[in-house]
């Protein structure tokens, strides 16, 4: 578990950011942890057409779609060990090297699937999510790797929502989740060293899982960072030896012990969709994903408003703390995704949440 203040930090940091068709709550506590090694990112950027080049442009603010204009929003929670120099990197790397990706696939486009994409037309044909997160990922791990202090890892789960799809992707134990008329749906999966798959790679790749972590140090089995797991590292002596010898044949970066690459999920909104969920494992060790969404639901039913929401959960999570489970004794971090684009503005989505919720339970109200 790690050195433990004996007094949690329970001062949050809890924010609230409105746009027109989606809205984000974020909410921070260090808990006993003796640092906070979270991070979390949330973007959200028009980008739009130029008059001539039909270049896509990237632009901050809000614009107009004389030319035609395309949404992105990236949220990501990183959750960092042995410090918070990777968490730190990654969360400010990460999405702006997804962004510029996005744009340079965009911008290599025919004009005429420009005008599909647009119109969100045939998205998955003229352009490869997939294959665009995971080289994302893997830039970014070794743009880090470049790093002098490179000696932390972290995870990184991040959802991208673009042209009516939500695009998932995630290396680590961080996890999304999201709410369809109160059903529970996972849109990542927890990478654990038991987990067969990952078991496999590592003992594939000359590492061992004892006590459920990998080489009996790190309990998550895909990071960004953690290079003393990894090929390319320069401590990693016994993989350097066989590298070495001409007949080994080097392992590309998907098949180290612990990899950067993520496992990906698309899904298609739909009216469904009520909001979303992004948090660290310090969040799922306290709550199963369905009692997350419950919680929120309820509360959302007593007409509690998003950082309220978040502040409960904080509280409860701390709480938790319990020395012979070991849970609620880490660094704290949760973002939550309000859907409200088929509304017309957060308060109107606030109160279709509260009546929905109540009909369900007690029958249509009339309202």
């Amino acid at each position: 578990m790690g050195q433990l203040l004996s007094q949690p930090i329970t001062e949050k940091n809890i924010t609230l950011v409105q746009h027109d068709h989606i809205s984000h709550s974020i909410g921070e506590m260090q808990g006993y942890r003796l640092t906070m090694e979270d991070a979390y990112c949330d973007m959200n950027e028009t980008i739009h057409l130029q008059n001539k080049e039909h270049d896509i442009v990237k632009d901050s603010h809000e614009v107009g779609n004389e030319n035609g204009s395309l949404k992105i929003n990236i949220y990501g929670v990183f959750d960092g060990h042995g410090g918070s120099g990777a968490s730190k990197f990654v969360s400010q790397a990460l999405p702006t090297i997804l962004r510029e990706e996005l744009v340079r696939e965009i911008n290599e486009l025919s004009p005429e699937s420009k005008e599909d994409l647009i119109s969100c037309k045939d998205v998955l044909n003229h352009i490869n999510f997939p294959k665009l997160l995971k080289s994302s990922y893997m830039k970014c791990d070794s743009m880090f790797y470049h790093r002098q202090d490179n000696n932390s890892g972290t995870t990184a789960v991040v959802l991208l929502i673009f042209c009516g799809y939500v695009f998932v992707a995630n290396c680590g134990d961080s996890r999304c989740i999201l709410s369809q008329n109160g059903s529970t749906k996972l849109l990542s999966f927890d990478h654990k060293p038991r987990n067969l798959g990952e078991l496999m790679r590592i003992h594939n790749g000359g590492g061992y899982v004892s006590a459920n972590r990998v080489n009996s140090i790190l309990a998550l089995s895909r990071a960004l960072g953690d290079f003393t797991f990894k090929m390319h590292s320069d401590n990693d002596f016994p993989r350097r030896l066989l590298k070495s010898h001409s007949n080994h044949k080097v392992s590309p970066p998907e098949e180290f012990q612990v990899t950067a690459e993520p496992d990906i999920i698309v899904h298609k909104s739909s009216p469904m969709d009520e909001f979303l969920v992004v948090a660290c494992d310090g969040i799922w060790d306290c709550y199963k994903s369905h009692e997350l969404i419950h919680l929120i639901r309820h509360q959302l039913s007593l007409g509690k408003k998003l950082p309220e929401i978040n502040e409960i959960i904080l509280d409860n999570c701390i709480k938790m703390a319990n020395t012979i489970t070991g849970i609620g004794f880490d660094n704290m971090t949760l973002i939550i995704i309000a859907l409200h684009q088929d509304h017309n503005d957060l308060n109107a989505w606030y109160n279709h949440m509260k009546y929905r919720i109540l009909d369900e339970r007690f029958g249509t109200l009339g309202h």
